[in-house]
């Protein structure tokens, strides 16, 4: 009859030759609980086809003794003795889902530092700490079960994912969602960026390579995060320069890492990129990247989400409107929210107050979209005033345009280095990336209104204020004939003089449209625009009910104005 014992213990070539000698001593040395075996004290161990030194297992030996109760009574005896407590005294059966958790942990006799890159294992973050994006999450929940609980996917003949990339613009936590993706999985964690594979000297690229995936083979499960793949993973080049010879090398060292895997390997790669259309497409292929997951900027429950995250700890007034603050941060990154509610922290403290209050938020998010220099700009009245002007001529015509995004303030800003005057729309989350003619006209429109409120006041003396006005505008008008086939023609051929004179004719007549239209309602809203000026001058700031409410007492009739 069999007889299983479990004991646990780590570097044990003398306990397998002679199990019972020195046990005394044996059981004074550092115990490491992820390596265990079953053993059975009268069986010749010296036949057993056993590496001690193996990674993390589970390791089985069997025997037929006929003395179990010897054994019993010693580890009883060395329980009950207070100089030599065994450790794994009060060790609990252990259910399949223990014995893998046991596997997951690090093992501290392993090495966990290479030359270049080291090991994280004491990551305390998971997806409860990334707000939002609840979609992704889902997606690596699912991911992090296969790597977990692969029998339950077995019998649909499901293959576990080797590797997924996030892309997406920056800020909106790429390398978060994967430290949290270790947590979650309780594995391993090299961070590394793509440049660290680039060296001058030839070969160092591929031997980098070789090296993490070494030392992430000596600590599985582990999870490598490459950060900016395209460093690393851009497409190979046709020529034979030298410089790309080398970068082609250490990409063809990565591609035979990634491909030359055992099924069951521990080692689960992700990457992140902003320029995905850079990568190379056998990186890319399945079975190497086998999923591509966009991060893009947070909607407004992810926002509310994150805004909760960063604004906890920090004292604010109770006036404060949280759907406030998640309509002003609409378009901004991640790490942008963050940083907006640190600063405005840090504004409050500088100025003596321990509490945030809505001014602290304003004017923060007013430095990040102008700028902010040390001394402040001198304008005189009459300068100001046309400033004012400009600027209420923007927000007008936004105002009193059905397709155009709605206005949300107007502000005066002398600290600006080269902005003193500027009006913030709010940014749509409603048919975000396809576009009608008309809104893209009126976006045009609103583009021209600053240069045609000041013409509309001051005729031919006009300022420079519109210089980056125009700029935009023309790249707009430019795409709309040439791009989007907005024009007379659906398509028109760029490569003739001819055909050229005619793209040109079509973009000046646009300009020319939207240039009359501004002028049409600005003309008839010039009292208007005179009395919120004077308001904005006094206030550097207006909001849109100000300006909504002033329109309905004095000039109701410009909303019925035809746009």
């Amino acid at each position: 009859m069999k007889i299983f014992y479990l004991l646990f213990l780590t570097s044990v070539h003398s306990f397998l030759l002679n199990p019972m000698r020195k046990t005394h001593n044996l059981l004074k040395q550092s115990f490491n609980d992820d390596d265990y075996f079953y053993f059975d004290p009268q069986q010749n161990n010296n036949n057993t086809n056993l590496d001690p030194f193996q990674p993390m297992g589970i390791r089985v030996i069997i025997g037929n003794g006929n003395r179990p109760s010897d054994v019993e009574d010693y580890f009883e005896k060395i329980h009950n003795n207070s100089e030599n407590q065994n450790p794994y005294s009060n060790r609990k059966k252990m259910s399949l889902e223990d014995i893998f958790n046991l596997r997951m942990k690090n093992n501290k006799n392993q090495k966990t530092k290479s030359e270049n890159f080291q090991i994280e294992t004491d990551l305390d973050i998971n997806f409860n700490d990334v707000g939002g994006y609840e979609n992704i999450k889902a997606e690596l929940n699912q991911c992090s079960d296969l790597l977990i609980n692969y029998e339950k996917y077995q019998k649909f003949n499901v293959r576990t994912p080797k590797g997924l990339i996030l892309e997406g613009p920056p800020g909106n936590g790429k390398t978060l969602l994967a430290r949290a993706f270790s947590g979650e999985t309780n594995s391993s964690f090299i961070s590394v960026s793509g440049s660290e594979f680039q060296e001058k000297y030839v070969g160092v690229g591929s031997s980098r390579v070789r090296e993490l995936f070494d030392l992430a083979e000596q600590n599985k499960p582990c999870v490598i995060f490459i950060d900016e793949i395209d460093a690393i993973g851009r497409a190979r080049s046709s020529d034979s320069e030298s410089s790309n010879a080398e970068r082609d090398n250490t990409l063809n060292q990565l591609l035979v890492k990634l491909d030359g895997y055992k099924k069951t390997n521990g080692i689960f790669l992700m990457c992140a990129t902003n320029r995905i259309d850079l990568l190379d497409p056998a990186l890319l292929r399945p079975g190497r990247i086998d999923k591509k997951i966009y991060v893009d900027n947070p909607d407004a429950k992810t926002r509310a989400d994150i805004i909760k995250i960063h604004i906890s700890g920090k004292p604010y007034e109770s006036k404060i409107d949280m759907n406030y603050l998640i309509e002003m941060t609409a378009g901004k990154s991640g790490a942008e929210i963050e940083n907006l509610l640190n600063e405005a922290m840090l504004t409050a403290l500088r100025e003596g107050r321990e509490i945030i209050n809505i001014n602290d938020i304003e004017n923060v998010l007013g430095k990040s979209l102008v700028g902010f220099k040390s001394t402040e700009n001198i304008f005189s009245r009459r300068m100001l005033k046309r400033i004012a002007i400009h600027e209420i001529g923007h927000a007008l015509i936004g105002l009193l345009s059905k397709d155009h995004a709605r206005l949300s303030k107007i502000h005066l800003n002398s600290w600006a280095p080269n902005n003193p005057g500027y009006t913030i729309f709010e940014t749509e989350e409603v048919d975000v990336n396809i576009y009608t003619k008309s809104k893209l006209f009126s976006h045009l429109v609103v583009l021209l209104a600053g240069r045609q409120a000041e013409q509309v006041f001051y005729g031919e003396s006009v300022t420079t204020g519109a210089s980056h006005d125009f700029e935009q505008a023309y790249k707009l008008a430019e795409s709309m004939i040439l791009k989007y086939g907005m024009g007379s023609n659906n398509i028109l051929p760029y490569s003739s003089d001819k055909s050229k004179e005619n793209v040109d004719n079509q973009i000046f007549k646009l300009l020319e449209d939207a240039d009359k239209k501004a002028n049409y309602i600005l003309t008839n809203c010039k009292p208007l625009i005179n009395e919120l000026a004077n308001s904005l001058i006094e206030n550097k700031k207006l909001d849109r009910e100000t300006v909504e409410m002033k329109i309905y007492r004095k000039n109701p009739d410009i909303f019925k104005l035809e746009f």
